[in-house]
């Protein structure tokens, strides 16, 4: 029980092959046909580096796969004081390969990638993602400049591309304005800054391997509240209850690192400059959010 690859690995592992035009995939002694340009394995866990055929019609394909050393292996260090990885060492489950493999079926060159090779221009995906961790610099009107953090949020958005690996987003975004990451009692009672926004935004976006980086425009209602909370006689508030809104113009300036095929983490930089129903117009403000996001194809 102290070996932890041997406890929690299977020696098989699933695998799916990615290719970009149809094409049968051949591994040892087994041949599959791509549905969907896509086809499942299950592979042994071994040493040896993971040998693996795609053939199109005028293509033949040998890819080697390089085995490496799985997480449960290396789980061993701080769960065993690394004494597990001497019952691990002989035991090929021990290994293993990467989860997808992503092959560029016109090219002559024997490569696999880690992330999609497909000419996606046409496509639409759905984007759905929580920015959860949200910063805030804003300045309501007649207030000093306010600064402070919140959680939760939510976007919904679409994606398209209208070239390869390069997309135009549209989405509409609310950063609440919750003083906790999570569901937990927590002592309200006093008086609180909070902080939240409201914003559409329009952004072209460019795909490289697995990251995105994106620019474009912003348009959201920023929303300052001072409030006092209080279940029993305490001392008075120090100002009466407040909240503060404006509209305000800016940019929209994402950046994204995908993780799995639909889901990534990123960085999302709001900085808006023109606010036009304040008597103050000029002014810099932003919302730094870090966002967890799922995009998930509606149209090939």
């Amino acid at each position: 029980m102290t070996s932890c690859a041997t406890v929690f690995n299977q020696p098989y592992k699933n695998v799916t092959i990615y290719t970009t035009k149809p094409s049968k995939v051949v591994y040892k002694r087994d041949t599959v046909d791509t549905k969907n340009n896509k086809a499942h394995l299950l592979v042994l866990r071994d040493k040896e580096n993971l040998s693996i055929v795609a053939i199109t019609d005028s293509i033949t394909k040998t890819i080697d796969v390089k085995s490496k050393n799985s997480f449960w292996y290396w789980v061993n260090i701080p769960y065993t004081a690394g004494i597990g990885m001497l019952i691990d060492r002989e035991n090929p489950e021990r290994y293993s390969y990467p989860k997808r493999i992503y092959i560029n079926s016109t090219d002559t060159i024997n490569k696999y990638y880690s992330y999609s090779q497909s000419d996606n221009k046409g496509e639409l995906h759905l984007h759905l993602s929580l920015p959860h961790f949200n910063f805030f610099n804003l300045t309501p009107e007649g207030e000093k400049n306010k600064t402070g953090a919140s959680f939760w949020g939510l976007t919904v958005g679409l994606d398209y591309y209208h070239k390869k690996n390069q997309f135009v987003n549209l989405g509409t975004s609310y950063a609440f304005g919750l003083p906790f990451p999570f569901p937990a009692a927590v002592d309200f009672e006093g008086e609180r800054e909070l902080m939240s926004s409201w914003y559409i935004n329009l952004s072209n976006n460019h795909r490289l391997g697995r990251f995105i980086v994106g620019y474009g425009l912003s348009f959201g209602r920023n929303i300052w509240d001072f409030g006092y909370y209080s279940w029993k006689d305490d001392l008075p508030p120090t100002k009466d209850p407040v909240t503060k809104s404006h509209y305000a113009f800016g940019l929209m300036l994402p950046a994204y690192f995908q993780l799995s095929e639909h889901f990534y983490i990123g960085v999302v930089y709001r900085p808006t400059f023109f606010r036009p129903n304040l008597t103050d117009k000029f002014v810099y403000e932003h919302l730094i959010s870090i966002d967890f996001a799922w995009k998930i194809r509606i149209r090939k």
